[in-house]
């Protein structure tokens, strides 16, 4: 998809990022999933020199994230094998020229405190002769409160750069350490740009361009991912006709109002009417309560449903 998005309409965040990297800060871009955080933060980090030592990290979890950095260290030497307890065989062996492969499956059985243990003093003793190293982690949104002590150690001594979906109230100490960003959606004259770039580019015939252009940005919400999704399956019919276009959804785009404090409150008002109505021997009050209430019952699996607005 970044073909057709590029950096359409990200380019004031993207700048803003690279801005906040070059101060030294820890940065954490937010925002719900498919809004394209992953895209902003790769794009932020193509500004930095290139001397800077920059390992990128795509695992959703920590374990994970910690194996995905020892093996970029090694390959960088800034671990050692004795650093790592591999193997005799491997101690007098430079890390760049040792086979991922021959010590993935020790270091991957290796706890998260192990491995921050040979990570931590690597990171200090490059940081004491140079810049700090710059970890980007493409996902911090599955992290724990018990691992986050240990990414806190790791933010002593290099930058961090990373993304998360939501941020966790366990995780406070690290948030507060970040300069927080929020993705928001595409404004709509980009996304329609983009959907514009996307039909040129792939020719799909549509029957209807301008609505079928208005349609997928109402329904994308703006949100990347979901415009991406809904143009790749319209590439995928010979012709888009009017039907299919209106039959076009996607939750991202999709809001509901929660009726249900509104249900139980007309509920309890109907029912309260119609014990006055009785305690004041008011018939035609109690005739009125007892069809709003069936008009209550009949509509109330629509309610249930919710509107979308």
């Amino acid at each position: 998809m970044e073909e057709f998005t590029g950096i359409l309409g990200r380019e004031p965040l993207i700048e803003e990022a690279r801005r906040e990297l070059k101060k030294g800060k820890h940065l954490l871009l937010s925002g719900p999933v498919g809004i394209g955080k992953s895209a902003v933060l790769a794009k932020s980090l193509d500004a930095q020199p290139a001397r800077r030592v920059i390992f990128r990290l795509y695992d959703t979890q920590a374990k994970g994230q910690f194996v995905g950095l020892v093996q970029q260290m090694l390959a960088a030497d800034m671990l050692t094998a004795e650093a790592l307890q591999l193997p005799e065989k491997f101690r007098d062996t430079p890390g760049s020229e040792i086979e991922w492969g021959h010590v993935r499956r020790h270091i991957s059985r290796l706890s998260i405190r192990d491995l921050s243990h040979a990570i931590i003093p690597a990171l200090a003793e490059h940081a004491e002769h140079g810049e700090k190293p710059l970890i980007a982690v493409d996902d911090l949104t599955f992290l724990t409160p018990t691992q986050q002590a240990f990414w806190l150690a790791v933010f002593e001594f290099a930058q961090v750069a990373g993304c998360a979906s939501a941020r966790k109230s366990g995780l406070k100490k690290l948030w507060w350490k970040m300069q927080v960003l929020e993705v928001p959606p595409l404004a709509p004259e980009v996304a329609a740009a983009v959907v514009k770039a996307y039909i040129a580019k792939r020719g799909v015939l549509i029957e209807s361009p301008e609505l079928y252009i208005a349609h997928v940005v109402r329904q994308s919400g703006g949100v990347p991912q979901a415009i991406q999704d809904m143009l790749d399956a319209s590439a995928k019919e010979r012709v888009v006709d009017k039907r299919r276009i209106r039959e076009m959804r996607h939750e991202a785009g999709v809001r509901y109002f929660d009726f249900t404090p509104v249900m139980i409150v007309t509920g309890a008002g109907l029912v309260a009417t119609r014990y006055v109505a009785l305690g004041m021997g008011d018939r035609m009050l109690y005739v009125m309560a007892g069809i709003g209430a069936a008009l209550f019952l009949a509509v109330r699996m629509l309610l249930m449903r919710g509107s979308a607005r």
